[in-house]
């Protein structure tokens, strides 16, 4: 066990996740300060630097790259040397890209405060601060980072390669197209609409062609490793992953229906959100298939019921996402509150799951350790279910309900009516309607936040105790 355990090189996946443990209750910190002091306490805390114009993109920033991409890439550091057999292809290289990555990420999303960001969602890494050139740092590490998988994949001693490798090649392939965009070709594409939609193809391929790519890979490869039951069908899987790569790319301009944008391509969009049931449902078929005759494994075993809930949450998100596409839910959903509970349940409630699943099973494998406390992790997953409950329902519920408020103003045929309607029910009215929902996504919120210490708390006593000898069950 020690000389297998040895040839991997496991620093690279250490430097990514342990900082990205971190970042992950900073981000939680940042979303639950907005949650409280936005919506249900407005301006408890007032200053220049923690309105929630300042404080969200460091949130986002945090939940999105610091931990999420951050955890996936480290976990793609552990498993595909562990696919290919052989060890990652160059240990230096890797070094040399995780200091770009963090340098780039940390002064970034640390800087937004300042105003060094941009307005465009999820892109808003400034290109420099002063002589440092952020975007470039973190361009560059990714590079590095895909030359180094695709070159210890090309070096792997099996021919035949598993779903979760072609899952992580796709992701390295799609981040760097998506990256790109949202980098640099949404700044050289004239304005007006025409960005907007360039907007929205990068923001929802983040989720679709990175985050859904890179969780699917980690899903894929831990469930059978940790339930140490074989995945139920090879083609299932690949039929997920051709119909995600031609499926995913179309549908984000479903975001932008009734807008100022071509019926054309507003219908595409539909289309494509519609297909998405095709990825989904083998996904979800497939993984959900591999535990028939083995359910004893979802009872014994944390981390297997989060990659289980997180399929579940997974069909949930992504039955959501096609509905709201649809033009008659689009008119009650969109700008709501419907869609900021769509983008956690993917990001938290799947992807979040998928990843926490695999560091429950990478941690005690690579510091050769059992982990600290089972009955931690079981709390950490009850905790993390019933606040995503709360939380994402509430946004839900009240996200539909403050769509149809707004579309009374609707009502009558002409201006003026429309006009005696917004005056009769005003906006400002609309946001004290809300104001239960958000008691009880900041209720889910605070639920969340407390289960993740947990987490790390956890995993932290699990690196620096004294080592123990590693339990059985856990396989490298």
């Amino acid at each position: 066990m020690q000389a297998t355990v040895d040839k991997y090189q496991d620093t690279p996946v250490k430097l990514m996740l342990y900082p990205a443990l971190i970042f992950l209750g900073m981000g939680m910190i940042f979303g639950n300060f907005i949650a409280f002091n936005t919506f249900i306490f407005p301006d408890y805390f007032s200053g220049e630097y923690i309105h929630f114009g300042r404080v969200r993109p460091v949130h986002v920033g945090h939940v999105t790259l610091l931990w999420l991409l951050s955890a996936n890439v480290g976990l793609f550091y552990y498993f595909i040397p562990r696919l290919c057999g052989v060890a990652l292809w160059s240990v230096k290289l890797a070094y040399i890209s995780i200091a770009l990555w963090w340098g780039a990420l940390i002064l970034g999303v640390y800087s937004y405060p300042w105003g060094t960001n941009f307005g465009w969602e999820y892109a808003e890494l400034p290109n420099w601060i002063g002589w440092i050139p952020i975007k470039p740092m973190l361009i560059i590490s990714w590079v590095l980072a895909t030359i180094n998988f695709f070159i210890t994949i090309a070096n792997r001693k099996f021919e035949k390669m598993y779903v979760s490798l072609w899952y992580a090649m796709g992701a390295m392939i799609w981040t760097s197209i998506t990256l790109f965009v949202g980098s640099y070709v949404i700044n050289m594409v004239p304005g007006g609409i025409s960005r907007v939609n360039v907007s929205f193809f990068y923001v929802h391929n983040l989720v679709g062609l990175i985050f859904t790519p890179m969780g699917l890979a980690t899903a894929y490869y831990f469930l059978p490793k940790i339930s140490n039951v074989p995945i139920y069908s090879h083609r299932l899987s690949m039929i997920g992953f051709w119909s995600i790569a031609f499926i995913y790319a179309w549908i984000g301009s479903h975001h932008i229906i009734h807008g100022p944008v071509s019926q054309w391509l507003q219908t595409t969009a539909i289309v494509f959100s519609i297909w998405l049931f095709i990825p989904v449902w083998t996904v979800v078929h497939n993984l959900i298939s591999t535990l028939i005759g083995h359910w004893d494994k979802f009872n014994e075993s944390a981390p297997v019921r989060f990659i289980i809930m997180g399929v579940l949450f997974y069909l949930l998100t992504c039955v959501q996402g096609p509905l709201m596409a649809l033009r008659n839910i689009n008119e009650i959903t969109s700008k709501t509150d419907w869609v900021i509970g769509h983008s956690h349940i993917s990001l938290y409630a799947t992807f979040t799951f998928f990843a926490t699943a695999g560091i429950y099973q990478a941690i005690p494998v690579i510091t050769k350790k059992p982990l600290w406390s089972n009955k931690l992790a079981d709390w950490h997953f009850a905790l993390s279910l019933w606040g995503s409950i709360f939380f994402i329902f509430s946004l839900w519920i009240g996200g539909f309900l403050q769509g149809l408020m707004w579309s009374t103003w609707a009502n009558g045929s002409s201006y003026a009516e429309f006009h005696n309607n917004l005056t009769i029910f005003p906006f400002i009215q609309t946001i004290s309607e809300m104001y239960t929902w958000w008691v009880l996504r900041g209720i889910g919120g605070l639920i969340i936040l407390f289960a993740n210490l947990l987490f790390i708390f956890n995993i932290f006593n699990t690196i620096v105790l004294a080592p123990a000898p590693m339990e059985a069950k856990v396989g490298s």
